[in-house]
């Protein structure tokens, strides 16, 4: 994958197959709209299968309005092929901006604090 920011890879975990989310430290509303782009055609390229999205948080320290709004608008269009999705960040602030996207998209989103606490 290309973006910068956040930095989109395939990982695995326990055998299973995770789409993860690398942000630095403030995520825009165009790097969003960049990186939605290539989460849908990395979703695209796995129609059928669900997957399990990691947000690694630990260095982001803020994001624009619009960027979350539209992160909101990602995740309900995505929501059929999303399993479940972990928030790796110990930042109150991280967290309950993703408690908020969690609740308008009605999705709920697991905050831990490293990528060790993932349980799939």
């Amino acid at each position: 994958m290309i973006n910068k920011n956040p930095r989109i890879e395939w990982t695995k975990i326990s055998g299973k197959q995770c789409l993860k989310f690398i942000f630095g430290e403030k995520l825009t509303t165009e790097e969003a709209e960049v990186a939605i782009a290539e989460w849908r055609k990395a979703f695209q390229s796995k129609m059928d299968t669900s997957i399990i999205l990691i947000w690694d948080c630990r260095k982001m320290t803020g994001y624009d309005k619009d960027a979350r709004v539209q992160w909101i608008d990602a995740l309900k269009e995505m929501k059929s092929q999303i399993d479940t999705i972990w928030l790796v960040s110990a930042s109150g602030f991280i967290r309950t901006g993703a408690s908020v996207m969690g609740f308008f998209s009605n999705m709920q989103i697991k905050p831990i604090s490293c990528e060790s606490e993932i349980e799939v």
